[in-house]
């Protein structure tokens, strides 16, 4: 962006380019963090996910709105955002990004598959072109757009994830998403929702599929605001959810405590094991 973004609502055109330069760009203004931070919590539960099923097979995702791929981006090259940050800060043309970023990708990241989903099309195959996708499905879930092959990737999907961007949507999403698994499959979800999302909608969704919600990391650094007034907006919506300020912001970055959805008989012993010691602040 010509000039540093004040608002996240200036970011509505730069969602599905076919350069995500301009996106990179503008959010690297406020340090967003949160699919650097997801990718390294992925990686951690890739050994239990892979033993879910009593298989040994390598854990299927499904990457919802996910834009140009920056959670798995970050996850295939074992980087945080700031690394992606560099590569979209040189000028290139968008065709030669997937051999750029081929050449970083890190050979030790255990086998798995994702799947993305998001109604940004331009934006989804950049996704997939560049390798941070395995599959890709452009469609509106919430108006019951769900095309037979994303369904049969449900089906098979260990967790699905979100890095906090679908905002006030997240609570319908979870639950066409959920309901598009018919209980045949029940998928662990990974949920990264901003203090403006209201998680006592989220908790009713997931109620209805026999899930409860809990924290799983808290206290993360989603972004800087882009401005004050941006920040006071962030939490005077959280606190009409039951929010303090404290729940709403850590260290002049918009706060978000990551939730993991899980069908109510499961435990998550080896989850929270997988996760012991893990600092988000050094991602």
């Amino acid at each position: 962006m010509a000039d540093a973004p004040t608002h996240w609502t200036q970011f509505d055109t730069l969602y599905n380019l076919p350069d995500p330069r301009p996106y990179f760009r503008g959010v690297a203004t406020g340090d967003y963090r949160m699919p650097g931070v997801l990718a390294a919590i992925l990686v951690r539960l890739m050994p239990v996910l892979s033993d879910r099923r009593g298989t040994g097979q390598a854990p299927n995702f499904i990457d919802f709105a996910c834009g140009y791929g920056a959670v798995g981006s970050c996850l295939r090259h074992g980087w945080g955002m700031q690394d992606l940050y560099q590569i979209y800060a040189m000028d290139a043309a968008p065709r030669d990004d997937a051999e750029t970023l081929a050449a970083y990708q890190k050979g030790d990241i255990p086998p798995h598959s994702i799947t993305g989903v998001d109604i940004a099309d331009v934006a989804l195959r950049y996704a997939h072109s560049v390798g941070a996708l395995d599959a890709g499905y452009a469609c509106n879930i919430l108006s019951g757009d769900v095309p037979p092959g994303l369904r049969d990737s449900l089906l098979q999907a260990d967790m699905i994830y979100e890095s906090g961007a679908i905002g006030d949507h997240m609570a319908a999403a979870m639950d066409a998403l959920l309901t598009a698994c018919a209980g045949v499959n029940k998928p662990l979800l990974l949920l990264c929702p901003r203090p403006r999302v209201s998680v006592a909608a989220i908790e009713q969704a997931l109620a209805r599929h026999d899930y409860r919600l809990e924290t799983l990391v808290d206290r993360v650094r989603y972004r800087r605001a882009f401005s004050d007034g941006e920040m006071a907006e962030e939490i005077a919506a959280g606190m009409k959810h039951g929010l303090t300020a404290e729940d709403c912001a850590i260290d002049g970055y918009i706060r978000v405590d990551i939730r993991i959805g899980v069908p109510k008989d499961k435990s998550l012993q080896t989850i929270r094991a997988a996760l012991q010691g893990f600092e988000s602040d050094r991602i």
